[in-house]
């Protein structure tokens, strides 16, 4: 690392400093996590209680894996309609 905090490897572009400016906030962030957790939670508990089987437990685990679904739609969403993510603007890049 340089002085002025970046670095300067020799596969870089001009223009880069291998710094990450990303403006995505805590909130998004935290949105992200508790979603893929539940998601991630409630599809194994699923699976596991249709091995068991308990058919009725299964679905309803099944089922409560689509608010997290829904959940992690609305902050990609949002994400995308303030431009967090998504493809780079010419104002973007003038900045």
């Amino acid at each position: 690392m340089g002085a002025s905090g970046a670095s300067f490897a020799a596969d870089q572009l001009p223009g880069e400093d291998g710094c990450v400016n990303s403006p995505v906030t805590p909130w998004v962030l935290a949105g992200r996590i508790v979603a893929i957790v539940g998601m991630a939670f409630f599809a194994a508990l699923s699976i596991l209680l249709f091995i068991i089987p308990d058919f009725v437990m299964g679905f309803v685990a099944a089922l409560m894996f689509f608010p997290f679904f829904g959940l992690i739609v609305l902050v990609e969403r949002y994400q995308s309609k303030h431009g967090m993510i998504g493809p780079e603007t010419e104002l973007d890049r003038a900045e």
